[in-house]
């Protein structure tokens, strides 16, 4: 099942966006992905103040009436298996001009069927030639120029791996492609921190609130690459896979701490959000 949203309704067909959208000439917009179970849009009003706040930095138009009937008439349609539910925000069709303030706000809304299979599974990684800069905008906020993403992610799989480690300017550790960077060292869980040209993902924010009830301390600071070889366990976290354990990066094996006390708690968080732990499918 594949439902679509736009600009205020439900449609049936080809999408009718116009040419000269900024979003799909300059990738001038913002998108989240959430994660549907038991039809319920999984921390949706995390995803949808970041939404809100990156369009305000930005200058894009942004209706929240409109983003939560879209939410709403997706899910309403929904089934009962997991889906993946994503809003795509565009600042709409302008004339040319890097500057130009564009003319009515485009939004996307579409559901997908998910296979939960894919969550918590374990990944390989190499370290990406492609870095990210903390000074831009692109790095710190969800925007439709993924190209430096896709790239890393490319490069992982030119190399017979799924994700991609990404360095900063600095050479510091940052992220993968598309999830939060996480290291064990005993009782702490290391986050490289937000001024290190990362996405601050939400379920990053959600495991780092309820990462005590596992007993487990929690760090934000810079993460040296090193680090991840000698760290007690290494693992990433995005919205749709939740906790995913590294095994290896760039060909070397990583810790393999235990890390299902990280999960329950993270999806017992969840389950008071969708009323029922997202790990059954």
């Amino acid at each position: 099942m594949s439902l679509v949203w736009f600009n205020g309704r439900l449609i049936d067909g080809p999408l009718p966006l116009e040419a000269h959208d900024r979003g799909l000439l300059l990738g001038d917009g913002l998108f989240e992905t959430l994660l549907v179970v038991n039809r319920a849009a999984l921390w949706l009003h995390m995803h949808l103040a970041r939404l809100e706040g990156s369009a305000n930095e930005l200058g894009i138009g942004f209706d929240r009436d409109a983003a939560d009937a879209a939410v709403a008439d997706l899910l309403d349609q929904a089934s009962e298996v997991h889906h993946v539910l994503r809003l795509t925000l565009t600042r709409g069709p302008g004339a040319r001009g890097l500057a130009g303030v564009g003319g009515e706000p485009t939004l996307i809304a579409t559901l997908d069927a998910f296979d939960a299979g894919l969550m918590l599974q374990p990944v390989a990684m190499v370290t990406a030639s492609v870095r990210r800069n903390p000074a831009s905008p692109a790095s710190r906020l969800k925007t439709l120029s993924y190209i430096d993403n896709i790239a890393a992610a490319r490069e992982a799989k030119a190399r017979g791996v799924e994700e991609a480690l990404m360095l900063n300017t600095r050479g510091a550790a940052a992220s993968a492609s598309i999830a939060n960077l996480f290291l064990v060292k005993g009782r702490t869980l290391i986050t490289p921190g937000r001024d290190q040209g990362i996405l601050t993902g939400v379920t990053r924010q959600a495991l780092l609130a309820a990462a005590h009830r596992a007993g487990f301390e929690t760090k934000e600071r810079v993460v040296k690459p090193a680090e991840l070889l000698t760290a007690d366990g290494v693992f990433l976290t995005n919205s749709l896979r939740l906790i995913r354990p590294v095994k290896s990066l760039d060909g070397k094996p990583v810790g393999k701490a235990d890390l299902s006390p990280l999960a329950d708690v993270l999806c017992a968080a969840a389950r008071l959000q969708c009323g029922r732990d997202p790990r059954l499918l």
